[in-house]
């Protein structure tokens, strides 16, 4: 039955001798491992393709939505990041295998008359190759990818004379948006790999033509067969790399997903590992010079591979007599390798670089975490503005470190922020408040030094001061202590602050009422000069007006958030003076607040 089936379709199609010339072929000097390379390749575009595919059943090329669309391919799709894992891989791996294979050609001498055309192809293959990965690691729309290829879209437009036009034709205009995302995404999943599967096509078609090219060294009369010989190593060299891209795919969770896009923050871009090494070239160029790196050495790299046939034209394959023509190539090879190597080596080297590395990932890690309650209708930069750990630092460092200090970052020329309303903070304020961390770089200057007071009251009152801005969920306060601390407050600090409509009858510090209170702080960004805030004595511009109510919110929120960090010390225990009275009491947690270390 199967028999006649496969008459049948044999009189109707000619399969049979369609398998047994691609199968039958005879190869000059036997089969061997350094053929792999074009089946490796082959067996990769094929995944790429399947891969590809079933990202495209779920992505979105919209601003608004392709991050979202990948975060849900990465962390919601039953075994999506896996297919992801495999096309991001896959496409590294053609670069190398890629590389691979057109070095074995040049070593052979496969360039050389016949097979002039089948070089040429190959050299045409890689530049497809690179445009996919330049145009892929754009779609995600993350910070990285973004980035990524506004340096690379950057070198095209310093091409002389049609660079700008260049550049605005692939960005769709003055800047990245929704133009740029269309024209990659089609660049991406139609135009490049229909014309990637046309030139493999051509390519395969040209090597059968004139067969492969065996070393000067093998013996010519020895005939392999491509089945079953050729096909066992193709085989195995398939499944090493399909399963290597699997097994990386399986250990590192799948492609990286960076924080959501963002052109208004400060980025350190990098392209691609396999750009990298133009990017670390530029370095070394002055700006005068840029045009040497971008242009210039790339263009000749290219020109002379694509001239070696006509520059080496003798009919001699063997290596020694060919090595003036090899060796660019190798030089080339190992320049590109060397510079790539430096590259890493001097981000690895670079704190400033390595600070913003760690930043973007917590930026990415914190988008991940709110994206799992569903991402707004206005996209992923919403749900990031509205989140006072991720636009809080933002409005912060753009508008506050100016001035102040967090973390080690921002100018001294009011208080820090480091610890904020913490204990720690509040205590310090309280035995020295004209040292630098607090008020000593402003005119504020009439806060007495309250050391006097001994520990015992000083931790009293550090507690009240702590208690007043106490908001639901916050970690729990010693009530009994802050109690204790109310009447040491009372009397003594109320010469010179309100505190519930009663106290100084002339201003001398700000409004104690809900200290350290989300509104309190919102009132202090909003308008310092109010009478509830620092009035006359404030130095501090309004920001009501300046920024949106979200952001003052938002900024608000993030300050606050530092009452609950665990800050270095900032007073030291031999600072506190020893009690002069005995000690201010103990007491028990405020059984209505709940128990807990972190913040709100």
């Amino acid at each position: 039955m199967l028999d006649k089936l496969s008459d049948w379709l044999d009189d109707r199609t000619g399969y049979r001798a369609l398998v047994s010339s691609a199968l039958d072929e005879e190869i000059e000097g036997g089969a061997r491992w350094a053929y792999v390379f074009g089946s490796g390749l082959l067996a990769i575009f094929l995944c790429q393709m399947v891969t590809g595919v079933l990202l495209m059943l779920t992505y979105t090329p919209s601003v608004n939505d392709a991050w979202s669309s990948v975060y849900y391919i990465q962390h919601q799709v039953t075994g999506g990041w896996f297919v992801r894992g495999l096309h991001h891989y896959g496409a590294q791996a053609m670069m190398i295998v890629l590389g691979m294979h057109l070095l074995q050609v040049a070593l052979y001498g496969a360039y050389k008359k016949p097979r002039e055309v089948t070089w040429w192809v190959g050299l045409a293959l890689l530049g497809l190759v690179q445009g996919l990965g330049l145009t892929g690691y754009l779609l995600p729309w993350d910070q990285k990818g973004y980035w990524a290829t506004k340096v690379a879209t950057n070198i095209a437009g310093t091409v002389p004379l049609v660079g700008p036009s260049i550049q605005t034709l692939i960005v769709g205009g003055a800047d990245y948006g929704q133009a740029t995302i269309t024209r990659f995404y089609v660049l991406h999943v139609a135009v490049l790999p229909m014309l990637l599967l046309l030139t493999v096509t051509m390519h395969v078609a040209l090597f059968r033509k004139n067969g492969a090219t065996a070393p000067a060294s093998a013996d010519r009369s020895v005939k392999g067969a491509f089945y079953p010989d050729q096909v066992f190593k193709d085989r195995v060299c398939t499944v090493l790399l399909v399963g290597g891209m699997a097994l990386l795919t399986a250990t590192t969770g799948g492609g990286h997903l960076d924080a959501p896009a963002d052109p208004s923050l400060e980025y350190h871009p990098r392209p691609e590992w396999y750009f990298l090494f133009l990017f670390q070239l530029l370095k070394y160029l002055p700006g005068s010079l840029e045009l040497l790196g971008t242009v210039v050495l790339p263009g000749l790299a290219g020109a002379f591979l694509f001239a070696l046939p006509f520059f080496d034209r003798g009919d001699s394959r063997a290596l020694r007599g060919r090595l003036p023509w090899l060796a660019p190539i190798f030089v080339g090879g190992l320049g590109v390798v060397f510079l790539t190597w430096q590259s890493f080596q001097d981000d690895a080297g670079d704190e400033a670089f390595q600070k913003s590395r760690v930043a973007s990932q917590q930026r990415a890690d914190r988008a991940i975490e709110l994206a799992a309650n569903g991402v707004p209708p206005g996209g992923p930069l919403e749900m990031l503005r509205r989140d006072p750990i991720t636009r809080g630092p933002d409005v912060y460092a753009q508008e506050c470190a100016g001035c102040h200090i967090l973390n080690g970052e921002g100018e001294r020329a009011a208080p820090d922020h480091t610890g904020f309303g913490s204990r720690e903070w509040v205590m310090g304020v309280l035995i020295d408040p004209d040292a630098d961390h607090y008020f000593g770089t402003t005119d504020i200057a009439d806060m007495k030094p309250m050391g006097k007071l001994g520990k015992a009251k000083l931790d009293a009152v550090t507690e009240f001061v702590f208690a007043l801005g106490h908001q639901e969920g916050d970690p729990a306060f010693d009530k009994a202590l802050a109690d204790k601390g109310k009447e040491v407050f009372e009397n003594t600090c109320m010469d010179c602050h309100l505190f519930e409509g009663d106290g100084a009858h002339m201003f001398d510090g700000p409004d104690m009422t809900a200290y350290g209170s989300l509104k309190w702080i919102e009132g202090q960004v909003r308008n310092p000069d109010a009478e509830s805030q620092y009035g006359e004595l404030n130095e501090m511009p309004a920001f009501e007006g300046e920024l949106d109510d979200n952001d003052i919110s938002m900024v608000s929120q993030y300050l606050r958030l530092q009452r609950f960090d665990k800050p270095d010390i900032l007073v030291k225990p031999e600072d506190i003076p020893a009690d002069e009275e005995g000690a201010a009491g103990g007491g028990t947690a405020d059984a209505g607040a709940p128990d807990g270390d972190g913040a709100e």
